[in-house]
């Protein structure tokens, strides 16, 4: 019961703060995401691609064994090294289980029921700035690569970083002259707008690059009344949760005392004893 009250008090001063919301405007532009982070859908001018935060719920033999896959091959085809066994899948995915309170997530892209990528995001991973984000682990099949799904798990990751942070922080590694690392750069510092440092660098020097970008303030704007609202359904479906222990809690409570006072319980219904 103070449970309940608890979250019931947290809810009326959530409800309180969206109150004030502005009204969320219609995206007409491609791409465009809409829906909770946990389950957000990215709409193209031909296609959508629907990006969820994984959750223990997502933990069944096949999924698990194809985010492996997925992480494995896409960097296997580029000559990187970058695996997550089982255990660290599980781990990433139970994670989401903490809702809006998660820290690390691990979105999962689907274009119909086939999982075709993931990316991890962070509110605070613990090397980057206070108040700046991360986003990694950015995967896609390789038989679905150049099909966009690369863009929407990037969006879906700032879109939930969005809610908190004022900036992103992304790292990789670049060689000088290799024609992954410079589409990858293009792709990064050019479409996706961070910025890293600029130094000189001789052919075939490889190099870590840390990189960075801000959070234009309208999409903080519209992340923090998004969060507001992601709170709002996660405190409901707690104290909704809540419910069916008390009622049972209630039943038992009667049928206690019921007994305590000469009564007794026949198919489920108290009778007086004789």
């Amino acid at each position: 019961a103070a449970r309940k009250a608890a979250l019931e008090a947290k809810l009326q001063q959530i409800q309180e703060l969206l109150k004030g919301a502005p009204a969320t405007p219609v995206e007409t532009a491609f791409p465009c995401a809409t829906g909770p982070s946990d389950h957000c859908l990215v709409k193209f001018s031909d296609r959508e691609i629907k990006v969820v935060i994984g959750t223990s719920e997502h933990i069944q033999q096949p999924l698990v064994d194809q985010i492996c896959h997925i992480v494995d091959a896409a960097y296997s085809k580029v000559g990187k090294h970058k695996r997550v066994d089982r255990y660290d899948a599980v781990d990433r995915l139970e994670m989401g289980d903490a809702g809006p309170q998660a820290n690390r997530v691990l979105h999962l892209a689907f274009l119909g029921e086939v999982l075709v990528g993931c990316a991890s995001s962070t509110f605070s991973p613990g090397w980057t700035p206070e108040g700046c984000g991360h986003w990694g682990l950015l995967a896609v099949h390789p038989d679905y690569q150049n099909s966009k799904v690369a863009t929407a798990l990037v969006i879906a990751a700032e879109r939930r970083l969005a809610t908190i942070s004022a900036a992103v922080q992304i790292e990789y590694q670049y060689t000088e002259g290799e024609d992954f690392s410079t589409r990858l750069r293009e792709w990064y510092e050019g479409k996706l707008g961070f910025t890293g440092d600029s130094h000189p660098l001789k052919p075939g020097q490889t190099v870590f690059r840390r990189c960075r970008k801000r959070i234009p303030k309208m999409e903080q704007e519209k992340g923090h009344y998004r969060r507001l609202q992601e709170i709002e359904t996660w405190l409901e479906t707690q104290i909704a949760a809540l419910e069916p222990e008390e009622s049972s809690e209630s039943e038992e409570t009667s049928e206690a005392s019921a007994m305590h006072t000469g009564e007794q319980s026949a198919g489920g219904y108290p009778v007086r004893a004789a």
